[in-house]
């Protein structure tokens, strides 16, 4: 018997496994390509060779492939819901809020405890610093915790809803996508006036400790629903915006951005949040 067996051997996968093993925990590993088992078998991992196997010799199964779907096309290609009876399964693949709860319903039926995870970092980081996000039945949690600790020195349970991994993965991975389109329409506007792109980049990152503490006061007022005292309000940000599409009227720059956001802005004032923090837009979405 092993502690603890992982199943998928990309890169995440591995970094797992890895993290596992360098903890001291004795791990088996499957791969549908079996070669990329080898250099864990080199670490001390054992390969099993069918997915059943793998399930059988381990009390706990983590799962990291492709999405949830691929997950269940595993397990009914190989029949392996009887074999986890009385197991914990890890989910770290990544798919919705609503994937995650079908899965634990799936789970529950063959009796298996079930917990649903997110990953929001590198491979390089797993054993170290990297962010990791586990909800679902806390009795469940508290059983693995230690296991699980191995991962990261940043383990954060979220609690008993098993949405939660998945909406908070999908939730930064929306914030990341805007920030991504706020990136590319600044570099528009630098190079219509010769700035150096890389020099934007320097900027933005200096500014990140400002940004940070930014971040978490936005966060705090969002939780609180008060978006009183702004440092910088609704109608401060819709003026900035009617300077970026004037620039880009005068220099022909693809305004399908800026235009976006400015509809937002502008449904704000309009509503009356215009002397509030920009996060007040919410109340646009919330109805």
């Amino acid at each position: 018997m092993s502690h603890v067996t992982v199943i998928g051997l990309g890169a995440m996968g591995s970094a797992i496994a890895n993290a596992f093993l360098n903890a001291g925990y004795d791990v088996t590993v499957w791969n549908r390509s079996a070669d990329k088992a080898e250099p864990l078998k080199s670490s001390g991992a054992m390969c099993a060779n069918t997915p059943a196997e793998a399930v059988d010799v381990s009390p706990i199964i983590v799962i990291c492939i492709d999405d949830y779907a691929a997950t269940w096309n595993l397990f009914e290609q190989f029949k392996l819901g009887p074999a986890l009876n009385e197991k914990t399964l890890v989910q770290f693949s990544t798919g919705t809020p609503k994937e995650a709860r079908d899965t634990e319903a799936g789970a529950k039926l063959h009796g298996t405890g079930y917990l649903d995870g997110a990953i929001l970092a590198y491979p390089r980081e797993m054993g170290h610093d990297a962010l990791v996000t586990i909800c679902g039945h806390e009795g469940t949690y508290t059983g693995v915790k230690r296991l699980l600790d191995a991962l990261s020195t940043d383990v954060r349970y979220l609690g008993e809803s098993i949405g939660a991994a998945a909406a908070l993965d999908i939730a930064v991975m929306s914030y990341y996508i805007m920030t991504h389109l706020g990136l590319i329409e600044a570099a528009l506007i630098c190079e219509s006036e010769d700035v150096r792109v890389d020099m934007l980049a320097s900027v933005i990152v200096d500014s990140l400790p400002s940004d940070t503490e930014e971040i978490a006061h936005l966060g705090a007022a969002l939780q609180k629903n008060s978006f009183s005292n702004p440092g910088a309000s609704v109608d401060v940000y819709s003026n900035i915006l009617d300077r970026i599409l004037l620039h880009s009227k005068d220099r022909s720059i693809d305004a399908r951005i800026p235009e976006f956001a400015n509809t937002l802005y502008k449904d704000g004032v309009r509503a009356g949040f215009g002397d509030e923090e920009v996060v007040a837009l919410i109340k646009l979405f919330r109805g």
